[in-house]
This record gives structure tokens, sequence and C-alpha cells, in this order.
């Protein structure tokens, strides 16, 4: 693992883990992503997810960039947000010295990290990146500021006082109102035209669930290719507590074609 960072506009100094297979060769220009760690908003790390990402990296050989972006309350939206964008902009530029393909790169988040690759793709198209991102990776993100109430049946893992902290800890005085962006708040979305291919996978136990499908249907509306998969009677972040069930190994499988399709 390699350490890098990107200059925010605040002049705040981005931490970017870089892992990549051993001996690779950086003359071979390739696909890469740039991953954005879950934690409500709030918590964790991308140092937290090194185990994940590495197994990712192994299995598909595609690098990963995580992300080390500012966390909430202390730091309210949109600087969590330009933190990833400020970051993606160093691998595009640096994306040669990486032995990346500028015109391969996608993003991937799991949890509030997909919320916040959901709103970095509508960024990356409404500042007009080029290249355009090749792909967005949504792995039960949170999209939806105004979910209200458990539709698990109690079942929730990641229940609604844990969404109503991180909602209310990232947008502050914004939280409920009718000025919360899409940008902060994805499912807010009313254009979807132009944004890369989305591939979304959400447990059927997730209290996420109905946001994600809804937020998928809005890109097969819009024609753009989508990959949607529910995985029946799991909850939020299912992998971390039956690792080697056979859900799991199917899920792990399909994001691993995810991180190679592009």
């Amino acid at each position: 693992m390699q350490i890098h960072s990107a200059e925010a506009s605040d002049g705040f100094k981005v931490k970017i883990l870089h892992f990549r297979q051993r001996n690779s060769d950086l003359e071979r220009r390739g696909p890469g992503i740039v991953h954005i760690h879950g934690g409500g908003y709030t918590c964790s790390s991308a140092s937290d997810y090194s185990a994940t990402l590495a197994a990712y990296v192994s299995a598909t050989g595609v690098p990963m960039l995580s992300v080390d972006y500012r966390l909430a309350p202390e730091h309210l939206f949109p600087i969590p947000l330009e933190d990833c964008w400020s970051a993606l902009l160093h691998v595009q530029k640096n994306a040669s010295a990486l032995g990346l393909d500028p015109t391969r790169i996608a993003i991937m988040g799991e949890s509030a990290g997909g919320g916040l690759a959901a709103a970095l793709a509508i960024l990356a198209r409404d500042r007009q990146l080029s290249p355009p991102l090749a792909k967005q990776i949504l792995i039960y993100p949170m999209l939806d500021d105004r979910t209200e109430k458990d539709t698990t049946g109690g079942l929730a893992i990641f229940g609604y006082q844990d969404i109503l902290t991180g909602w209310m800890s990232y947008l502050g005085d914004l939280y409920k109102t009718d000025k919360v962006p899409p940008v902060a708040a994805p499912a807010r979305l009313e254009d979807f035209e132009g944004l890369a291919p989305l591939y979304l996978d959400c447990g059927g136990l997730d209290m996420f669930l109905r946001e994600d499908v809804a937020y998928a249907q809005r890109f097969i509306e819009a024609d753009i290719p989508t990959e949607l998969h529910i995985y029946e009677g799991v909850p939020h972040a299912f992998q971390r507590f039956a690792p080697t069930s056979a859900v799991v190994k199917r899920a792990f499988a399909n994001r691993l074609a995810a991180c190679k399709s592009f």
C-alpha cells in the first residue's frame, strides 16, 4: 500500500490509500477505482477497509485508491464531498504515474460512502469531468435524507436512529429542508442524463432498500446501463455477519465482476 495526498480547495491534504498488486506494471495503463468508505458520514476511515480492498485488488488486479475524507459533524456538507472530488481529480490528473487509463476510472463506496460516491458521480457530470467517469459501484448506498421509518419490521442492523444521526451530522441546518441539493442527498436528483453507468446492490432487510431500488429505477428510465442486485433476507453490511455464507460469496463475486467491467 502507498499513501498519496490531494490538496482540497481550502488547502487541507486529503490522504489517499493506494492498493495495487505487488510488482504490477505501471507502464500498462489499466482501470482503477476511487473508493469511498462508509461510516454514516461520522466515523471510520480508509484504513478500516484495508483488508476488503486488498481482497478486491488481489482478485481483480484493479487498483483501489481509498479516500480519507473529513468526517461530520466537525465537517459538514459539502466538505466531505469536496474532499472526494479533490481525490478524484488527483487520481485522474496523475493517472499515468499511477498506471491508470484516465478513461477507465470508476468510483465505489459502501453505505454513506456509497452515498458520497453517488453524489460524486453527479458532481463529476455537473462539473464536466473529462474524461468522464467510467462507472459507479454503489454498495447499499445511503441516498435519501427524507427516510422516516423502519421498513424492515424491526430487523434493521443500521436503523432509523442511526440514519437520523448520520444525516443530521452531515447536513446540519439543511437537514429536512427543501434546500438539500442532490449532491448532498442523491435521491433528490431529478435529471439523470449523463451519469455514469450504475452497479448497485443491497440487502432485502436493509433500511436503504426502497431508496436504493428507486434510485436504480431512475437510471433504467434514463436508459443508463444499470445492474441491480437485491439479496433477500440479509441486513445492512451483511458481509460482516456471515462472511463465509453463500449469499456473501455471491455478492462478492458480483462486486468483483463489476470492478472488472469497465
